[in-house]
């Protein structure tokens, strides 16, 4: 990609994010109060209150079994944290400054460190005691835009450990790498000259090779992203996609051979509207579009469309033959989480009503038909925070672990933790306490012996007023944990995050 055309997208990115004038005689920071009375009568919003602390050490008190001496590394998580900033909230989920959570596990004992992701939004907020800028979901009189999408980052979302490097990541902006030892942010990740500032998606895979893909999405200017970084961290191509109207594409996939992305008809028709938020709308009479391209010539796309459906996260993909590919994902109905959940959970007023439900969902793509096909699981219940083994990253996988919701509740969170067995299509799962609320759990595969893992992950027991800890022992989920401990505080609910052996 040629340096005038990146010298385009980044101007364009620079000034896209200025408020518009109507904002001047309004104010939609959160409601802090709503929240706190709320709290009282929905205890479990607990997840939600947020921390005012940039950093965090807390205890553990074992309650059950001990840590396996071989598990040895740290246990990263991400996830925004200091929703309340002085007298101001941030009004939707995704909008706080992000904090790492690291879990050190060393010699049969475990630790606990925590610290707020240091973009130079986050330390300026921090700093002022106050809501600066305009966010995802939060805008206001007085917020200003920051002045460029990095202006606004977070650093929120999630973790990826590649090339020697800890990179907390956003999607709207760069990646920020973190010393893995002090938490401490040492700066914003520039991969090139050209590609400084451009959005740099939540979800990179890693190749087989050690390279890394990733995507990211601008809505002014309208297009789509594409990064091919070497394994030693070196930008090897980038290629961007132009659209008509950008979909919000928080995660997508890749095989032996291919790039693939789910774009759903939730797409930015409103640059001019409030909140980058509101820039999307649902078209539900529209199709989902699969777009699967060519490694080997990223301009060798196609494009196979099928029911409207919305999607956050995806398992893993896979080539099955040379015009089939196959992966797994959560399906949605509509984007109602984002659109509408995660914003009442922040002033308290969730009442589960307008949630859309989600189910696990397999499917096989077939390019030379141009169609797909979905094996549909509802009776897995509502469904999210899939995870796959790495060692079978890019082919057709066996294991699959999935946070999910076993009925109607009127608690925004999940209870059961479930593990799917693909070859024989068995299913255990260890369902939590009423009063506790699942974190993402990943899969860590056990050194030279295949097929054997732990299953690592946090929960809020908002009863107690801490996050707890445990670890499984793989497909021995249904016992419960071998391990678990309690923290002597309660951590804000969190995203996502990644394992790396020390």
């Amino acid at each position: 990609m040629d340096r005038r055309t990146f010298a385009k997208m980044l101007t364009g990115l620079m000034t896209a994010t200025a408020l518009p004038r109507s904002l001047q005689a309004e104010s939609v920071v959160g409601d802090q109060t709503a929240f706190i009375q709320a709290l009282e009568e929905k205890p479990w919003l607990l997840g939600y209150l947020g921390t005012r602390e940039t950093e965090l050490r807390a205890e553990f008190r074992f309650l059950h079994g001990r840590v396996p001496p071989e598990l040895q590394g740290y246990f990263f998580r991400n996830g925004p944290a200091m929703h309340n900033i002085g007298s101001d909230r941030f009004g939707h989920w995704f909008d706080a400054p992000g904090m790492v959570q690291r879990f050190a596990f060393a010699d049969g004992t475990v630790s606990h460190h925590g610290r707020l992701v240091e973009t130079a939004r986050n330390v300026a907020e921090a700093k002022a005691g106050s809501i600066l800028y305009s966010a995802y979901g939060t805008h206001g009189h007085g917020l200003k835009s920051g002045g460029s999408a990095d202006g606004q980052n977070v650093g929120n979302i999630s973790l990826v450990h590649h090339a020697g490097e800890l990179l907390a990541l956003w999607e709207g902006g760069s990646a920020h790498v973190i010393d893995s030892d002090t938490l401490g942010t040492e700066g914003r990740k520039d991969w090139s000259l050209e590609t400084t500032g451009l959005p740099f998606g939540a979800h990179p895979r890693i190749d087989q090779d050690g390279s890394m893909w990733n995507i990211g999405y601008s809505t002014d200017p309208a297009a789509l992203i594409l990064y091919h970084i070497s394994p030693e961290g070196r930008l090897e191509q980038t290629h961007i996609l132009p659209q008509t109207a950008t979909p919000m594409i928080h995660d997508f996939m890749i095989t032996a051979s291919k790039i693939v992305i789910v774009a759903p008809p939730y797409a930015a028709f409103n640059i001019a509207s409030d909140t980058f938020a509101n820039r999307f709308e649902w078209m539900a009479n529209q199709p989902t579009q699969i777009l699967v391209i060519d490694k080997n010539d990223l301009t060798e796309i196609s494009i196979v469309e099928t029911e409207p459906f919305w999607v956050f996260h995806f398992g893993n993909a896979y080539d099955i033959n040379a015009t089939e590919i196959g992966f797994d994902f959560a399906q949605h109905e509509n984007p109602n989480f984002i659109s509408k959940d995660a914003f009442a959970v922040m002033d308290g007023s969730w009442d589960g009503k307008s949630s859309a439900a989600s189910r696990y969902v397999q499917a096989r793509v077939n390019l030379a038909k141009k169609s797909v096909s979905f094996q549909k699981a509802p009776e897995f219940g509502q469904v999210e925070f899939i995870q796959t083994d790495s060692r079978e990253n890019l082919a057709h996988h066996r294991f699959v672990i999935m946070l999910a919701e076993t009925s109607g509740t009127d608690i925004f969170g999940f209870n059961r933790l479930l593990l799917l067995d693909r070859s024989s299509g068995k299913i255990a799962h260890f369902d939590v306490g009423a009063t506790e609320i699942l974190e993402e759990h990943l899969i860590v595969p056990k050194s030279d012996r295949e097929g054997e893992f732990w299953i690592i992950g946090t929960a809020l027991d908002w009863q107690s007023g801490a996050t707890n800890l445990s670890v499984f022992e793989g497909i021995n989920l249904a016992g419960g944990p071998v391990f678990k401990a309690e923290l002597d505080i309660a951590l804000p609910l969190g995203l996502h995050g990644t394992f790396l052996p020390t």
